[in-house]
């Protein structure tokens, strides 16, 4: 299976003003470097709790299954929103739209159902909590703002590691994968 991300909502879910003032920085000689460390907490998160912040879309593509039998495939990175197209691809020139096809929840993660046509599928779909920030929960914002404060003042790599805290506020969310 890959998962790739087609596109992400241009908002920020933390502003760099919002860092500056948790992190009490007033100059701007470094907001290249909050900016980096704000994209790669933003990164760590969504890996850790394996959802999808602000609204993105995604392509996945499945590996094939047998002709004839049932795919029950994940979609990575929920909140679901929407799936948009659903195709078998035969080779890079020929898909073939897909409209049957079921959305079911497990464990707070979609599962996309339907029949194999011994092809791998391409199912291109929207997650996360919304297109502003204002839908994602205050734990996230506080996390991002925690983690980069914490990369920037050891970015000597001497203390290495997540703080306690950021685990302890994303544990709620957190999707717990089996594979």
């Amino acid at each position: 299976m890959q998962i790739q991300r087609v596109t992400i909502s241009p908002l920020e879910l933390v502003s760099l003003r919002e860092l500056k003032a948790h992190m009490r920085i007033d100059y701007d000689v470094e907001d290249d470097l909050l900016r980096s460390l704000q994209r790669a907490a933003y990164d760590w998160v969504e890996q850790f709790t394996g959802r999808s912040l602000l609204t993105s879309k995604w392509k996945l593509l499945s590996l094939p299954l047998k002709g004839g039998s049932e795919i029950g495939q994940s979609l990575p990175f929920p909140n679901l929103l929407e799936v948009e197209d659903v195709f078998h691809v035969f080779d890079q020139s020929h898909k073939e739209r897909e409209r049957r096809y079921t959305i079911h929840q497990r464990h707070g993660v979609p599962y996309i159902h339907l029949i194999s046509k011994g092809v791998p599928i391409e199912v291109l779909y929207s997650a996360g909590f919304g297109p502003h920030s204002s839908f994602v929960p205050e734990a996230f914002h506080h996390v991002i703002k925690v983690l980069v404060a914490f990369w920037h003042n050891n970015r000597e790599g001497l203390n290495c590691g997540i703080p306690d805290t950021v685990e302890l506020f994303l544990r709620q969310y957190q999707l717990r994968r089996l594979i």
